[in-house]
């Protein structure tokens, strides 16, 4: 089991969350976390409005922290321009980025950048794919109905192979479900039953192993759910993911931390 945290930024408070990333990011891992998730937002709820610069200053302050967006609204991005970011943090960081992609909770972010929120699935997908075909070698050619890409080569590719590990957002069994056809872990709330990624996964001819993240917030959520959770996730790879809401609160939740691994699901 692997422990992060999350960072949970009031959209009044980002600015001053943002400069205090690099400080929050040391800290973390001089504290035994072996991960920064940071969420992107574009709305007046919060989060950080551009994930992977932020991600970057994380990189920069730490040594062996691995950083991820966590979740990246995929479908508002050019996942050609996603894919070229990701890759040259992932030279900057020395392969310690991995990407959460989700398909946009925030509706109204739509309709802001001119698109049509009914459509978001399909070019999340697509998007998707783009992505991981600009990190293979050579390049990229692509013809969809919301993105084409001819003769186009991502540089530099990703230091980690195949890329950095790519999560998706779910909580519907569908969605679950989906996530391990397109080989991908899953990050999921808390209280997320896993059962229908694991037995879509069983289902799928892979080598690679099942990843579930758990998104807790350690002021709400009940601990004993959570373990139930991790119990019940016994044959994926798993993650926590803490949310941290004030960089003060980061020896509690190194606490926390401890007991969960020390005690185990």
């Amino acid at each position: 089991m692997r422990i992060g945290v999350r960072v949970q930024a009031p959209a009044a408070e980002a600015a001053a969350q943002l400069a205090s990333l690099p400080a929050v990011a040391a800290q973390a891992e001089s504290l035994g976390f072996e991960l920064l998730v940071v969420p992107e937002l574009l709305s007046a709820e919060g989060g950080m409005p551009a994930a992977l610069p932020a991600c970057a200053a994380a990189a920069a302050a730490s040594r062996t922290l691995r950083v991820a967006t966590g979740l990246l609204a995929l479908p508002l991005h050019h996942p050609l321009r996603v894919a070229e970011d990701a890759a040259t943090l992932d030279a900057l960081s020395g392969g310690r980025l991995e990407l959460g992609v989700g398909l946009g909770a925030e509706a109204e972010a739509f309709g802001g950048f001119g698109l049509e929120l009914r459509e978001r699935a399909r070019r999340f997908e697509e998007a998707l794919e783009v992505l991981r075909r600009a990190w293979r070698a050579g390049p990229v050619r692509f013809e969809g109905e919301h993105f084409r890409c001819g003769e186009i080569e991502v540089h530099p590719k990703p230091v980690q192979p195949d890329g950095p590990p790519l999560w998706v957002g779910a909580r519907s069994a569908e969605a679950l479900a989906r996530a391990a056809e397109l080989g991908v872990g899953v990050a999921v709330e808390a209280d997320t039953d896993p059962a229908p990624y694991l037995a879509a996964w069983a289902s799928v001819a892979s080598d690679a192993e099942p990843r579930i993240a758990f998104l807790h917030d350690c002021e709400r959520g009940d601990w004993s759910a959570l373990r139930a959770r991790l119990e019940a996730a016994h044959a994926a790879r798993t993650d926590v993911w803490l949310g941290l809401r004030r960089a003060n609160d980061l020896p509690q939740l190194a606490a926390s931390a401890e007991k969960l691994r020390r005690e185990g699901p």
